[in-house]
């Protein structure tokens, strides 16, 4: 794996790097990544990933002209041409879910796949969801991840080093920035997801508490030709909690859309 900085537009994107063959750009949720994960380690031993780290959180930068999600899908679509010369595989986990929606929304043009994981983005009424600002730490624990011992090698991560916890409080100060109002979700998005004309994965842990599992009905329900593969025993962060069975579903996915 490698790191370097992309320029996007003025911007500096910070990106993880590795693998080869077609490109799969993942986009993270909500807490950001702390470094190379199971997931995307998985991952790239049948695709070239990219693992950005979106504006404002990690180490990339936060242009003044990126106020919502809406921009970042902008952002992104600005960013698809500089990263790959070719269509993507686009993964969105949670945030990245939601950004991935917006960016396939407006334009599908460099999206070969899209793959949604536990995404946020809408609201399922008589569904109530987990608020991840408001809480104990053990609340955020089980809203995250299904497993306690999951829960716990997460939070170890982050705190692996002084330079690390850093970067988790300006993630969460970025995540506030992207999803405090409304929380985690566009009230306008679910009217136009029926633009999304790629070929559509939703992949969910049965034990989501955060975006709980009618999420991935009600997205299936208006995303034309979706499909739906449910993770059971796992929580919010499947990609952390069941690496395997999630890169399984994201990859048999991608390689039956394959002519």
């Amino acid at each position: 794996m490698i790191e370097d900085f992309v320029d996007i537009r003025g911007a500096r994107l910070h990106c993880r790097r590795a693998g080869r063959g077609e490109t799969l750009v993942f986009l993270h949720g909500v807490q950001g990544l702390p470094g190379w994960t199971e997931a995307l380690e998985r991952l790239s031993q049948r695709f070239a990933v990219i693992a950005p780290d979106h504006p404002g959180f990690g180490r990339s930068a936060c242009p003044d002209a990126i106020e919502d999600v809406g921009d970042l899908a902008f952002f992104y679509l600005d960013a698809l041409a500089v990263l790959s010369d070719r269509p993507v595989h686009l993964v969105g986990h949670s945030l990245g879910g939601w950004i991935a929606m917006e960016m396939a929304i407006r334009s599908t043009a460099r999206i070969m796949t899209l793959t949604l994981v536990g995404a946020a983005g809408i609201r399922v009424d008589g569904v109530a969801r987990g608020d991840m600002f408001i809480g104990p730490a053990g609340e955020l624990r089980r809203l995250l991840f299904a497993s306690e011992e999951a829960a716990a090698g997460w939070e170890a991560l982050w705190q692996a080093s002084p330079d690390l916890q850093e970067i988790y409080d300006r993630n969460r100060h970025a995540a506030a920035k992207y999803t405090w109002q409304p929380r985690l979700y566009n009230p306008k998005l679910a009217n136009w997801l029926h633009r999304i004309d790629v070929p559509t994965q939703l992949v969910w842990g049965e034990s989501d508490h955060l975006i709980p599992a009618q999420h991935a009905a009600a997205l299936a329900a208006r995303i034309p030709g979706a499909e739906t593969v449910m993770i059971p025993g796992a929580g919010h962060y499947l990609d952390i909690e069941s690496p395997e069975l999630c890169v399984q579903a994201i990859s048999r996915f991608i390689e039956r859309q394959r002519p």
